[in-house]
C-alpha cells in the first residue's frame, strides 16, 4: 500500500471511478495496457480511447459518449491521468509520484503500472508477475547500474509504494539477465498501434474488438526543455503531452490551433 505521505499530494478523484461516468484511454505500450487491465478489473471500465504519439487521440463514440476521459500512463498536460513521467506542466489533476521532485537523478523511475497497483492495493502476490511489474519501464535497471550507485533511489520508491519486501528479494537473488531474458521471453516491450481503425499488437493480448475514430489529430516532437516552455509560454493549449525521457530532452505532441481542445 503507498505510503500516506505521498497519497496526500494526489486528487482525489481516483476513488471515484464509475462505468456510467469514466472510460479509460490506453496509450502504446504494456505498461498503459496492464495498468487498464487493473482498472477494468477493479472499476468495469471500457477502454473507450487509445492515444498514439504520432498520429493523436483515437475515440470509439459509443465508448465514449457523455462520459469523462480517465488518461493512463500518459502526461497529458490536461485531465485525469495516472502517470509516471516528469514534466514541467503542472496538471493539478494528475495522479503522478514525480509531483514535487525537482531532481531528474531522484525521480521515480517506475512504472504507472506500480503506481496503481500500489495505490489502490492491488493484490501481487506471485514472483512471475512481481518480476513483470520490475520489468515493466526498467524499474529494475537502476538497482544494477553502474553497480549498484543508484539503488537507494530504487529502493526510496519500492519502499513509499509499500512493496520492498515483495521487491528486493527477487532483486537481490538475481541479476540484470535474469530481467532481461523474462523480457523477451514475454515480449514485454511490445508495441500497441491503430491499424484501419482498430488496436494490433503482434503479441496475443487481448484488445477491445471495436473502430476507433481520430478525434485529435497531433505531431510529435523530440527538443530541449527550454523550447518546450517557450512554446507552452507562447500557447499552453497547443501542448497535449509534454515527458523528460531523458535530462533536458523532452518528448511532446502538439495540436494545431484549428482543433478543439481534448
Amino acid at each position: 500500500m503507498i505510503k500516506n505521505s505521498l497519497k496526500e499530494k494526489f486528487p482525489k478523484w481516483y476513488e471515484d471511478l464509475d462505468p456510467n461516468k469514466h472510460y479509460l484511454v490506453m496509450s502504446d505500450d504494456y505498461d498503459s495496457y496492464f495498468s487498464c487491465r487493473v482498472l477494468m478489473d477493479l472499476f468495469n471500465l471500457e477502454i473507450g480511447g487509445f492515444f498514439q504519439f504520432n498520429s493523436g487521440l483515437w475515440l470509439n463514440k459509443e465508448r465514449t459518449d457523455n462520459k469523462q476521459p480517465i488518461y493512463v500512463d500518459l502526461s497529458i498536460a490536461k485531465g485525469m491521468t495516472f502517470d509516471n513521467h516528469m514534466t514541467f506542466i503542472k496538471n493539478p489533476l494528475a495522479i503522478n509520484p514525480n509531483i514535487g521532485v525537482s531532481s531528474y537523478s531522484e525521480k521515480y523511475n517506475g512504472s504507472t503500472l506500480a503506481l496503481i497497483c500500489s495505490l489502490y492495493d492491488y493484490d501481487i502476490t506471485d514472483t512471475k508477475r512481481l518480476t513483470t511489474l520490475l520489468c515493466i519501464d526498467g524499474w529494475y535497471r537502476g538497482y544494477y547500474n553502474e553497480n549498484g550507485a543508484f539503488r537507494y533511489v530504487n529502493v526510496k520508491w519500492y519502499k513509499k509504494f509499500g512493496m520492498e519486501d515483495k521487491l528486493l528479494p527477487i532483486l537481490k537473488e538475481n541479476d540484470k539477465d535474469y530481467f532481461e531474458n523474462h523480457i523477451a521471453k514475454y515480449n514485454i516491450n511490445a508495441k500497441i498501434s491503430m491499424t484501419n481503425n482498430k488496436l494490433h499488437c503482434d503479441t496475443n493480448i487481448p484488445l477491445p474488438d471495436c473502430s476507433y475514430k481520430l478525434a485529435l489529430p497531433v505531431r510529435r516532437y523530440t527538443t530541449n526543455k527550454e523550447q518546450v516552455q517557450s512554446i507552452y509560454e507562447e500557447d499552453p493549449d497547443c501542448i497535449i503531452t509534454s515527458a523528460e525521457t531523458y535530462k533536458n530532452r523532452y518528448c511532446y505532441s502538439r495540436k494545431d490551433n484549428k482543433y478543439d481542445e481534448i
